[in-house]
């Protein structure tokens, strides 16, 4: 065997070799999908976890307190020569968390996982709700939910008849090669009064991001988006059932859902007729624009210490920080917009993206 025969097979070796020990350690874990009712003492009972021990892992993160597991997630779970190894995804936030047991002590700790992503394209035809039909094909309450909001801004009442086209493409994610959640909705393709109106998830550099056609640029309306990260948690409806007193009270504003401490932006110039904290509203503020209307923040972890009756402030410029103060089951913004002394729905009267993302999305349709 000559030497080059030699070096080549040396090489497949090393390489097959290595694949094998890849697949290996991939393979010491077990993806475990959550099931109806799972939460995370559930999962750590299941998985031979002590009473004191789930106290130790709940106590030793706030975030991993907080864990929002969703059906269309899975966990991982590894049990090897006395070791109890789980990891644990959050279903609408990039946290994701290792427990370990291993010879009667146990740790819970954040960490980076290292995703391999994978992209799928869902279509399909609309028949009944639009919500129900992406569901049908994809059964994802995340993957729906954000194709609604790439549409917030856009569908009017009739505006998506029977038998429209819809498509998606949408990040899968891949941990120690197994799929655990999906991740952020990319492109989008709705027919809206018979003509396929196209999204593009823009990423800007806040680490948020919008979806965005050209035609949003040349929307007519008076506020930019007061957050970097648009999902809508609840709309604007005059009749709700409220979540926490469970009395017929309406929700005049619009939810949006981030994490603890995500920046909260003047949608426009304005001035602060209003702020503190109450027992429903939490903390919040309240602006008055040069065009006569008000917006109002609720639920604010933290008020800007600048803030105070009087100051002017800049569009764009930054008033607190998204929170869960005051009747709150999951952090969020409640943002709110009185025109003429009367509550309207904010949908009609902010732009779909915050404004120091106006410029970058400019140069990006000038671009094609």
């Amino acid at each position: 065997m000559n030497l080059h025969l030699v070096t080549l097979v040396s090489a497949f070796l090393l390489a097959f070799t290595s694949y094998q020990s890849a697949q290996a350690g991939a393979s010491t874990f077990t993806a475990k999908p959550v099931r109806l009712g799972d939460n995370l003492i559930s999962i750590l009972r299941q998985h031979g976890f002590s009473q004191s021990e789930r106290e130790t892992v709940v106590g030793s993160n706030s975030k991993l307190r907080n864990l929002f597991l969703t059906l269309d997630t899975r966990y991982l779970v590894r049990q090897l020569k006395g070791e109890t190894e789980l990891r644990m995804f959050d279903s609408q936030t990039s946290d994701a968390f290792r427990i370990i047991k291993k010879a009667g002590k146990v740790q819970a700790f954040a960490y980076d996982p290292q995703y391999k992503i994978s992209h799928t394209r869902v279509e399909g035809k609309v028949y009944g709700s639009l919500l129900g039909s992406i569901l049908a094909k994809i059964n994802s309450n995340w993957v729906a939910t954000r194709f609604m909001d790439a549409y917030a801004f856009d569908i009017a009442p009739r505006a998506v008849s029977r038998g429209a086209d819809f498509w998606l493409v949408v990040e899968r994610k891949f941990e120690q090669g197994q799929f655990v959640k999906y991740g952020e909705v990319l492109q989008t393709s709705l027919d809206i009064s018979g003509r396929p109106v196209q999204k593009k998830f823009v990423r800007n550099n806040k680490g948020g991001g919008v979806f965005f056609a050209a035609g949003d640029l040349l929307e007519n309306k008076p506020f930019y988006a007061p957050v970097d990260y648009l999902k809508i948690a609840s709309r604007f409806k005059p009749n709700r059932v409220h979540p926490i007193t469970k009395r017929l009270q309406p929700h005049l504003g619009i939810d949006f859902e981030l994490p603890v401490g995500e920046p909260v932006y003047a949608p426009r110039k304005g001035t602060v007729v209003r702020y503190g904290r109450n027992h429903a509203a939490g903390n919040y503020i309240i602006l008055l624009h040069s065009n006569g209307m008000e917006t109002a923040y609720n639920h604010l972890h933290r008020i800007d210490k600048r803030i105070r009756q009087g100051l002017r402030v800049s569009a764009g410029e930054r008033i607190g920080e998204v929170g869960c103060t005051g009747y709150c089951t999951r952090p969020h913004l409640h943002f709110a917009v009185k025109k003429k002394g009367r509550m309207v729905d904010p949908i009609k009267y902010i732009k779909s993206y915050p404004s120091h993302m106006e410029a970058m999305l400019e140069a990006r349709v000038a671009a094609n």
